[in-house]
């Protein structure tokens, strides 16, 4: 690796990045997702960013084909018995509700990670919250009231977190096929900037 190279690595080490051009926060940005996916080069980025693309939309797809065939059309259950107290939502629209917070918690929550912003992180962490009152609810209902049975608490809730984690998992996969594209666009914007593993950078260092 060349001088130029190792000032422009994941060890933080960026002093000629306003010679190119590039702003100190979108380096930062670029080293950081680099360093958390373990991903320094472009083919490498290509393959991550499809297969997590991929895998996400793959994941939120299945979760909602699990909601439509057994919470939005479950002939057994009937949804308009044990509404929420949280908006007084019906057991379909929570699961829709959760559906939508979960994904929203994922973004909130990567981005703000991603951007060390304050806000979206309080954001993803009331978005959290909200899931798992959503999630808990039913059997907590049937435990302390009439309203439900405990069979049908058990079984609601047990949707409700299956769709929710889904959710999650799928909202993180394609959030980071986000940040892939958008890191795979600022090295071909910016061809003399090289990231490379901090442990690499290191051992260069050291036979300087």
């Amino acid at each position: 690796m060349s001088e130029n190279e190792g000032d422009h690595s994941t060890s933080g080490s960026n002093p000629s990045s306003v010679d190119l051009g590039v702003s100190e926060a979108s380096l930062e940005l670029a080293e950081r997702v680099a360093l958390r996916l373990n991903i320094y080069d472009k083919p490498a980025i290509f393959n991550m960013l499809s297969s997590r693309a991929k895998l996400g939309a793959g994941i939120v797809t299945v979760s909602g084909l699990f909601w439509w065939l057994l919470i939005s059309n479950a002939s057994s259950d009937n949804l308009d018995v044990g509404v929420s107290k949280f908006f007084a939502l019906n057991f379909n629209d929570v699961a829709l509700a959760v559906m939508a917070l979960a994904f929203l918690h994922s973004v909130f929550g990567d981005f703000g990670r991603e951007m060390g912003s304050l806000v979206p992180s309080l954001i993803s962490g009331v978005m959290i919250i909200m899931v798992l009152l959503y999630v808990g609810e039913p059997v907590v209902t049937a435990l302390m009231s009439d309203a439900l049975e405990v069979e049908t608490g058990l079984w609601r809730s047990a949707r409700l977190a299956l769709v929710g984690a889904g959710t999650v998992f799928g909202g993180h996969l394609i959030v980071d096929a986000y940040l892939l594209l958008w890191l795979r666009r600022f090295l071909e914007a910016n061809e003399d900037i090289v990231l490379t593993p901090p442990n690499e950078h290191e051992e260069t260092s050291t036979t300087e």
